[in-house]
């Protein structure tokens, strides 16, 4: 149940607030009376004609800043920042390496300097994509990423950590939400090709379940848990998950079948030569359903306005324009 208390919100830091989620985050934030002061941090800087009134942007990365200073006087800290693309020539143990070590380095900070809530961006991901996965995973499922994909290995260590913290410090309210697969017009045109292109290229005999949540959506998710006390763990997802072969109709594309070993070949070539953001790793999204259940978030007070369909819909129309 959401726990009532008065003043939340007030000051907020956001990590990663030059990402995706924040652009989509901050101009609720903007509106919202109750929010006096936005401290915002992230290695990339903020795109250009972005504004943003209550927003005090700091460049820098997270292993490199004086924490104690960022975090000094903050009510809640929204830890957003994470290594979404794996890099030729990076390790999938080094970002894993470098995301926990932050993470915990931050919310260690963040207990020393008094801050009172903790929200935490995991993923869907951090299930891991399994032949045997249940449709829905609840916020009861095991966790068991996969191993070599380093998003959800991060994520889940990172979701470990937090178990024994917040033991250890029951004063502090900690959210974790994890979000599936978020699209919009502020995304990443590279890490929307995939369901907008004309050809999709499948692994033959597969047809997982998939789930899309619109960008609106999460950003709505997000502002609630910042301005409601809602410790635990949540699922954020839409409503109608649909299988990749109808996410494919609805674009109306064409679908390639190939066995898994070469959608995993050609998904390293890709990445290799540039044209394509995803590592070889995340073969598996289109090999093993990944859908979950948003029941106890929706009892929050939280409702998906897009289902997936819609949300891809949605994201053809803005792309359109």
């Amino acid at each position: 149940m959401p726990i009532d208390n008065a003043g939340r919100g007030k000051s907020l830091i956001i990590t990663g607030v030059s990402g995706y989620f924040g652009q989509v985050l901050l101009p609720l934030l903007e509106q919202d009376e109750t929010i006096e002061q936005i401290k915002g941090v992230d290695c990339r800087p903020l795109r250009a004609g972005f504004v943003a009134r209550k927003l005090q942007f700091r460049l820098g990365d997270l292993s490199a800043l004086d924490l104690e200073d960022l975090l000094s006087e903050a009510d809640v800290l929204l830890h957003m920042a994470f290594t979404l693309m794996r890099r030729p020539g990076v390790s999938p143990q080094d970002i894993v390496e470098k995301e926990v070590r932050n993470a915990q380095r931050l919310f260690e900070a963040a207990a020393r300097q008094g801050v009172r809530k903790i929200i935490f961006t995991s993923s869907v991901v951090a299930y891991g994509l399994h032949p045997d996965n249940p449709v829905p995973l609840t916020e009861e499922s095991p966790l068991r990423p996969n191993p070599g994909l380093y998003y959800g290995l991060a994520k889940a260590a990172i979701e470990r950590y937090l178990d024994r913290f917040e033991q250890e410090r029951p004063e502090i309210v900690v959210t974790r939400l994890r979000p599936c697969t978020v699209v919009g017009p502020h995304a990443d045109p590279a890490q929307m090709a995939s369901l907008v292109n004309p050809l999709a290229v499948l692994v033959r005999g597969m047809n997982p379940l998939y789930q899309l949540l619109y960008e609106e959506d999460l950003a709505r998710a997000l502002h609630l848990v910042i301005q409601q006390d809602l410790p635990g763990i949540y699922n954020v997802a839409s409503d109608g998950a649909c299988t990749l072969r109808e996410l494919v109709a609805l674009r109306r594309g064409r679908v390639l079948s190939l066995p898994y070993s070469l959608v995993k070949g050609l998904m390293w070539a890709l990445w290799r030569t540039g044209r394509s953001p995803f590592a070889p790793e995340w073969t598996d999204l289109v090999r093993y359903p990944l859908v979950v259940s948003n029941d106890k978030l929706k009892q929050a007070g939280w409702t998906p306005r897009y289902t997936t369909p819609e949300a891809l819909q949605a994201l053809l129309r803005e792309i359109r324009r």
